[in-house]
């Protein structure tokens, strides 16, 4: 592996993910490289066009051009153009936000939404991610993983503000095996509920998942089983797909 290479997009990925401009000292901090090794690879990404420095500040950030990347790249995907379909007529069944997840380690990316006209505050970008062990979709991979201990436990070291313990997770995961479903309140944020169902590949094991959620006032009884249903429906319609 060319090591400059994957240090440069490491620096790529800190930055995309920050909440705001970082400092080179936070940077170094955050990605346990020499300051100086930093410093290079921040000059050669800005001459690169995909990070920018804030001369009053002297903080850096990921560019527009990461993000046009991030753009042409989602825009082709092949699973979430054929999922795209049944995710609007989710939405349109149950009224609330239904989202496309796929696994990537132990985190799920968001993929692809549908939300309500007004957005709430809870509801997930594209592009981003969250431990699988505090997701809906999350407990859907975890529950196909023959030891998903290791996964839960680093996913619950990154929310230890959440009152759930790997034991609580681990037997949770063969209730989503028989009932096909996952159900988390609180996970990404307080008061909300969301629920989760697998997209399986030819081999039978989940290649991606679709949540539907809102909030937990909203998610009760007779709504609540009718969500489910029609989550339950929209995942057995897609069938079986081969990964992209």
């Amino acid at each position: 592996m060319d090591t400059t290479v994957a240090k440069g997009f490491a620096v790529l990925e800190v930055l995309s993910r920050a909440k705001r401009p970082m400092r080179l000292s936070a940077l170094t901090e955050a990605l346990g490289f020499q300051k100086s090794n930093v410093h290079r690879l921040l000059g050669t990404l800005i001459e690169l066009g995909y990070v920018q420095k804030d001369e009053e500040t002297a903080r850096y950030f990921a560019s527009l051009k990461a993000w046009e990347l991030g753009v042409a790249i989602i825009s082709t995907n092949a699973l979430r153009r054929m999922i795209s379909p049944h995710l609007q007529k989710l939405h349109q069944l149950t009224l609330d936000t239904v989202l496309l997840t796929v696994p990537v380690g132990d985190e799920v990316l968001f993929l692809d939404r549908v939300a309500p006209a007004r957005v709430l505050r809870y509801t997930p970008l594209n592009g981003t991610r969250a431990p699988m062990a505090v997701t809906a979709s999350g407990r859907i991979f975890l529950s196909a993983m023959s030891e998903p201990q290791a996964a839960i436990s680093r996913g619950l070291a990154e929310r230890p503000d959440l009152d759930v313990t790997l034991d609580e997770i681990m037997q949770d995961l063969p209730k989503v095996r028989r009932d096909g479903f996952a159900m988390v309140s609180g996970g990404l944020t307080a008061r909300v509920l969301a629920v989760a169902s697998a997209i399986s590949g030819p081999d039978g094991r989940p290649i991606a998942a679709i949540t539907v959620s809102n909030g937990e006032s909203r998610m009760t009884g007779e709504h609540l089983q009718e969500a489910i249903e029609a989550l339950l429906t929209a995942c057995a319609e897609i069938g079986e797909i081969s990964p992209p």
